[in-house]
């Protein structure tokens, strides 16, 4: 089977990596981490794994409710600690009062500081503000990270039993659409017209999985993660095939202002 058709091939860089961490996890019977991933990473990597009679895919983001997770693929009989994913859950403290903070406020002051966006996990902005991080970034991030929107905050690592529950309120729909064209996505997840969401990608306001997609007839597929400038987030969950008139009912959420 070719492994490639299934996948877009801007996506032949990641396939590549995991399908190279299977057979090292095959061959020497040990196992290896990844970064972070998004869900439609892991959507590909669970692919790839199940070529494998002999391995499985364990992933862990700090609680059930993360999103961004790092897996470890390892043989069947490997059982995953805590610590053998590498992560530190940091704690930001600032002065509330004079300040607001907001999840691209965080975002942003760490990606200043020269942070990949894959050696970080869930950001979570509630009553408290957390993020997930690659360890080895821990003690450059306690030493660089010392302001944020001018104000000084302090940060601490705390176990991941005391991760915070987002205060996200996605919320689930379903539907049908006459194509995954991206503009026909864009059109029905901001409730707006086709006119309009063909302008916000041509406009540079939509992201897919994080990358700035301006092609209008752009396939979206199960598990990507659209960002809307202005809107919000939506995450396609499911293709649930074509309904009796032939259009197709998916099933999405969204995040949206």
């Amino acid at each position: 089977m070719d492994i490639y058709q299934h996948f877009r091939k801007e996506e032949r860089e990641e396939i590549d990596l995991f399908i190279n961490k299977c057979d090292i996890a095959e061959r020497n019977y040990q196992h290896m981490l990844t970064d972070f991933l998004d869900p439609r990473e892991q959507y590909i990597l669970n692919t790839i794994v199940g070529g494998y009679d002999e391995l499985m895919v364990h992933y862990f983001g700090g609680n059930e409710q993360s999103e961004r997770k790092r897996a470890i693929i390892a043989p069947d009989y490997f059982v995953p600690q805590e610590d053998d994913f590498e992560m530190v859950l940091i704690e930001l403290d600032y002065p509330s009062k004079f300040v607001t903070v907001s999840h691209r406020n965080v975002l942003g002051a760490l990606m200043s500081l020269g942070m990949d966006r894959n050696q970080l996990g869930d950001i979570i902005v509630n009553d408290k503000i957390q993020f997930v991080l690659t360890k080895r970034f821990e003690s450059y991030i306690m030493l660089e990270f010392t302001k944020i929107k001018g104000a000084g905050i302090k940060l601490s690592s705390i176990p991941f039993k005391n991760m915070v529950q987002s205060n996200e309120n996605w919320i689930t729909h379903d539907t049908t659409v006459s194509a995954m064209r991206l503009d026909v996505i864009v059109k029905h997840v901001t409730n707006t017209s086709r006119t309009i969401s063909k302008k916000l990608i041509e406009s540079k306001r939509v992201k897919i999985n994080h990358r700035e997609i301006q092609a209008v007839d752009f396939i979206v597929e199960e598990n990507d993660l659209l960002s809307i400038k202005g809107y919000g987030r939506a995450l396609i969950l499911s293709n649930n095939g074509e309904s009796k008139k032939g259009k197709l009912r998916i099933t999405y959420r969204t995040l949206f202002k």
